[in-house]
């Protein structure tokens, strides 16, 4: 059984793989840097309605996700046809 750090790693690989990752809008989040190796996945992700972040302009990527926040994510991107 996988523990809960790799589960949401793997998860959000497999997430971010299925987006493809290209063409990133301006930075949405506070607390991603534009040299971060995230950078660009995070800001397509917003972009694309898929992800949110927190009420305070973060993403706080390195907070350890819930299973509701994971669910959230995974629902929207499958219920996306356009996504990048």
């Amino acid at each position: 059984m996988f523990d809960k750090s790799t589960l949401t790693i793997t998860t959000s690989a497999l997430v971010l793989m299925s987006t493809g990752v290209a063409g990133a809008a301006s930075n949405p989040f506070s607390d991603v840097p534009q040299d971060s190796w995230a950078y660009d996945a995070v800001a397509t992700l917003a972009a694309d309605g898929v992800i949110d972040g927190f009420p305070d302009g973060t993403y706080q990527g390195n907070k350890t996700m819930t299973r509701y926040e994971m669910a959230q994510i995974v629902a929207r991107a499958m219920a996306k046809e356009d996504l990048q």
